[in-house]
């Protein structure tokens, strides 16, 4: 189907535009897309719900303007056949509930290491250099360190672990 666009003025063909880009950008295709976007220093979900769209912010994200991490239950993203790429790690998640289990998962085990490395550098301040001594105590104790690691060992992690797909640099 071809359309003559030469018969509209430009505020028609602007308003046209508009319309057309709400319909692609609502339309959905069935499978979850789950966008980590990082940029200068932020970090923020994005969700689109269709492959287009989803090509759309990895277009806008290449790397020198942020990075897009995706994780999705599309099996059938493929990177030539599709012409998608992405800067950022591209991820196969069985559900959204596994992704927001392995994500809690992550953090948990980030702080418990975090914790326990200014902790530790805290009370082997006095065995290095001045300049590398921290400066302040740190929040948590040893006792709350050991909560929480109580807590993050008995807790029953039951999730599926994104899995990386293929990326277009793999084909």
């Amino acid at each position: 189907m071809k359309i003559d666009l030469t018969k509209y003025t430009i505020d028609e063909l602007v308003k046209l535009r508009d319309q057309i880009n709400g319909l692609i950008y609502n339309h959905s295709d069935g499978y979850l897309y789950i966008c980590s976007v990082r940029q200068f220093g932020s970090v923020w979900e994005e969700r689109p719900s269709s492959f287009h769209s989803l090509k759309e912010l990895c277009d806008e994200y290449r790397g020198d303007n942020g990075i897009v991490d995706v994780y999705t239950n599309n099996p059938n993203l493929k990177f030539p056949e599709m012409e998608f790429y992405n800067y950022g790690d591209v991820m196969y998640i069985k559900s959204e509930y596994d992704y927001r289990e392995w994500v809690k998962y992550n953090k948990s085990q980030r702080f418990i290491e975090s914790v326990t490395e200014q902790l530790d550098k805290w009370e082997n301040r006095m065995d290095g250099p001045f300049n590398y001594r921290p400066s302040f105590e740190p929040i948590w104790t040893r006792e709350e360190l050991g909560e929480h690691v109580l807590d993050f060992e008995s807790t029953s992690w039951d999730f599926v672990a994104p899995e990386p797909m293929k990326t277009v640099d793999e084909y």
